[in-house]
């Protein structure tokens, strides 16, 4: 858990607070808090019944100037005897987590007495960022990335099914994914509060390739289809096992262009072909609204590579017409004003892994505007080839999709 020690307050910061504190020893009476504040001199009127974890405060009232200790919940405050008067206390409130909250701070003076004043903690509930692959098996541990993972705490999957919590770090959640999830977003609920996720956990929304409906053999397109790669005889085909790359979701498209890699301007096909091909028809599931509101979707797909892709550029263009699109590899050695080109510097080590792309970063490529909203679904073209030499390019790429950001 996060253990942020605040030591020594700064010279600067007494000089800043100067009009916070007095200098004299004036006690001549009980102690009595009368309110809380910001420590900011130019924010009187900021008084607080709440603070967060490490947020410094000044407690205002009289006869503070023998307080010994300062506990918010069952977690002890660093004091300074430099900012400890009569008239105020200058401290943060704890960043350690509590086991008992009472909601209620209290002061401990040096004749042994003490006082309480009802005082809340803000404590952050948990933040729930990505996940490294959204597609994982039964049984399998999922990472979950976010912050404000404090113990316990329970992650719910889709189908009202708990996961067993295999480990918990810092910013890192892992959980075993139990039998019977379903397409949808997890929950985890710690004692601070519940969040759900925006993305989805096996998300199989608006999936626009999946590798799954190959009309050809061995995983490829018919030769002189309107799908044009992979075609029987290229490097790329689809399969559900190969290479020791598992399945997470029926077919995905394989890659195996070889250990040696390719030089520059090498060229490979990984997938192109015109909309009337029947294994492009999932293209028509990008959303209308993905075209109106582009900033407000992304272009997620999973990722499984052996070998660094570090020097490869991927040139992906989807649109209305193939036929008038003037190249779809890099032009004059620079990236085609017409293409999406991904340079990904990404190394799975055999792992599947969910990469996100910005849709309007996406969406906003190409100088002809031959990309609109069409029912009937677009042409595509993915083609690797780019000025560098590339390494090793074994990987396997599925479930294509755009979906919604909230």
């Amino acid at each position: 858990m996060k253990k942020i020690i605040y030591k020594i307050f700064s010279g600067l910061l007494l000089a800043s607070l100067g009009m916070l504190i007095s200098c004299e020893d004036t006690e001549t009476g009980d102690p009595v808090v009368h309110y809380i504040r910001v420590t900011n001199p130019a924010s009187s009127d900021s008084l607080l019944v709440a603070a967060g974890q490490g947020q410094m405060i000044a407690i205002m009232g009289e006869n503070l100037g023998k307080t010994m200790e300062v506990w918010f919940n069952d977690q002890r405050a660093e004091l300074n005897t430099a900012f400890i008067y009569d008239k105020s206390i200058i401290t943060r409130v704890p960043s350690e987590i509590p086991e008992v909250v009472t909601n209620e701070m209290k002061l401990v003076f040096q004749n042994g007495s003490a006082m309480n004043y009802n005082f809340s903690v803000d404590i952050s509930e948990p933040v729930v960022q990505r996940m490294k692959c959204e597609y994982v098996d039964e049984g399998e541990t999922a990472t979950i990335y976010g912050d404000f993972f404090y113990e316990p705490l329970e992650v719910m999957f889709s189908g009202d099914i708990e996961g067993e919590i295999v480990s918990v770090e810092d910013q890192v959640l892992e959980v075993r994914v139990p039998a019977g999830v379903q397409s949808g977003p997890i929950t985890v609920t710690t004692n601070f509060g519940s969040v759900e996720s925006i993305f989805w956990f096996r998300d199989d929304r608006n999936i626009i390739l999946d590798f799954d409906n190959m009309s050809g053999d061995g995983g490829q397109a018919p030769s002189n289809t309107d799908l044009w790669h992979p075609a029987t005889g290229d490097f790329n085909y689809a399969s559900a096992s190969v290479d020791g790359i598992p399945s997470i979701n029926g077919n995905y498209l394989h890659n195996p262009y070889g250990s040696t890699g390719y030089g520059a301007w090498g060229w490979s096909e990984i997938w192109t072909g015109q909309s009337t091909a029947p294994e492009n028809a999932s293209l028509a599931n990008i959303p209308e609204q993905a075209f109106a509101n582009p900033r407000n979707y992304s272009l997620k797909f999973e990722l499984n590579t052996t070998g660094t892709m570090a020097g490869a550029w991927f040139n992906i263009w989807i649109g209305n017409d193939i036929d008038n699109l003037a190249g779809r590899g890099p032009a004059d050695g620079q990236p085609n004003p017409d293409l999406y080109t991904w340079q990904p510097n990404i190394d799975t080590n055999g792992e599947w892994m969910t990469v996100t792309i910005p849709w309007e970063t996406f969406y906003a490529y190409g100088t002809s505007g031959n990309f609109e909203y069409d029912a009937n679904g677009y042409d595509i073209s993915i083609v690797l080839q780019g000025p560098n030499d590339a390494p090793m390019q074994y990987f396997a790429i599925d479930n294509v999709r755009v979906v919604p950001n909230n």
